[in-house]
């Protein structure tokens, strides 16, 4: 298969304008101090029915992230992990120390990143990334330079293993350190052609420094009566394309997420 051929094609944007009446844009100063490349994520899935009424009680303390399109930004994933699936197994072991290496495209700003995510512990995950040209999706010699610093000798034996996309709404704190973002229309598609799409799933992702349960939107999806999640979207495709592999640990957020995308 081409690599083409793995472009993610999401189903029709969710409707959001209404629920994001009241919401002031996200200046660039404010993107600046809000870059949280250390911070404490907490993860919750919800069906996408629920979003407005979370979303609409934020609209004093968080700035949106537009975008030429609108409000929804698309962003396509390419993930790399070793022969072994090392990064997909750490995570399902629950270690301590565990990877996430993707390049990631932002078609509404023509942007390319080499990223790399390492949660160093269940508290706090750290993120460095590398600009690349728009729409490169090989790990040269120097991208590979940037992963050793990062993941250690195993990066060069680093190879595809599937794609991801989905449309993104982004939150920015106005006074609170924190971004959050919320994904839907998600799908992955694995390199051998095997493609799964997770309806009307929604992942909200909240990005702290330092983690606080006190914040306006924890408040919403707390009080939303939305528990956490500890899935990742790379692990969750990989249990879900991939079912020979063992996921166990995998087992109860898979079955909610099952639940939500049904």
């Amino acid at each position: 298969m081409s690599r083409g051929a793995l472009a993610v094609r999401g189903i029709e944007p969710i409707d959001v304008e209404s629920a994001l009446v009241g919401f002031v844009a996200a200046t660039p100063e404010l993107l600046a101090r809000r870059e949280l490349l250390r911070r404490v994520d907490t993860k919750f899935a919800v069906t996408v029915d629920r979003l407005p009424a979370i979303v609409t009680a934020l609209a004093q303390h968080y700035a949106v992230l537009r975008v030429p399109a609108g409000d929804l930004a698309t962003y396509r994933s390419l993930y790399f992990d070793t022969p072994d699936l090392r990064c997909f197994h750490d995570h399902r072991r629950g270690r301590r120390v565990r990877h996430k290496i993707r390049i990631r495209h932002y078609p509404d700003r023509a942007l390319t990143f080499l990223e790399i995510k390492t949660k160093r512990n269940e508290m706090v995950t750290d993120k460095h990334r590398l600009a690349l040209g728009y729409g490169l999706e090989e790990l040269g010699a120097r991208e590979r330079d940037f992963l050793r610093a990062h993941f250690g000798p195993d990066v060069d034996v680093l190879q595809p293993e599937l794609v991801i996309g989905f449309r993104r709404l982004s939150l920015i704190g106005v006074a609170t350190n924190e971004r959050v973002t919320i994904d839907v229309d998600l799908a992955a598609v694995s390199l051998d052609g095997n493609r799964v799409s997770f309806g009307d799933l929604a992942v909200i992702e909240i990005k702290q420094s330092p983690f606080c349960v006190r914040t306006p939107v924890m408040r919403a999806v707390l009080g939303a009566g939305l528990r956490e999640a500890s899935m990742s979207k790379y692990t969750t495709a990989i249990a879900v394309t991939r079912p020979g592999q063992r996921h166990n640990r995998l087992l109860p957020d898979l079955r909610a997420i099952a639940r939500k995308s049904t």
